[in-house]
């Protein structure tokens, strides 16, 4: 039974990736060339050969790392990938996920008013189309 409800999270995970990214996460062969090109590593409590197996396993914990806000999608990932995997826009599909479910990263009223005078207006708009609904 925890088997089947496991399975079924998973396809939901894996479908809802799909229909966002159009990318594949089960062609991962967990090469790690993904994480060793990230640019970004030092900054993720998971590696994104860790989250493409999180996702591959079903697990929602891929939903809740912190990786998927720190990825810049730089595209070194992607570029290097050799099963040909966006995985940048994997990462994004399970922001968007996230951002659907109202799960915020960036919150305008926690910004000190101080910090968005000297914050250049493009950097403000950048992080609110990344970190919020």
């Amino acid at each position: 039974m925890t088997t089947d409800l496991a399975s079924k999270m998973g396809q939901e995970l894996s479908g809802k990736i799909l229909e966002i990214s159009g990318q594949n996460p089960h062609l991962c062969m967990q090469c790690g060339t993904c994480s060793a090109s990230c640019t970004g590593i030092d900054l993720m409590d998971l590696l994104p050969r860790q989250v493409m197996r999180l996702i591959q396993l079903g697990n929602a914990r891929a939903l809740a790392c912190r990786s998927i806000w720190i990825c810049s999608t730089c595209l070194l990932c992607t570029a290097r990938c050799p099963r040909g995997i966006d995985i940048a826009r994997l990462m994004e599909a399970l922001r968007v996920i996230n951002l659907r479910k109202g799960n915020e990263v960036l919150a305008p009223e926690k910004i000190p008013v101080d910090l968005i005078k000297e914050v250049p207006q493009m950097a403000l708009t950048s992080g609110f189309r990344k970190l919020s609904a």
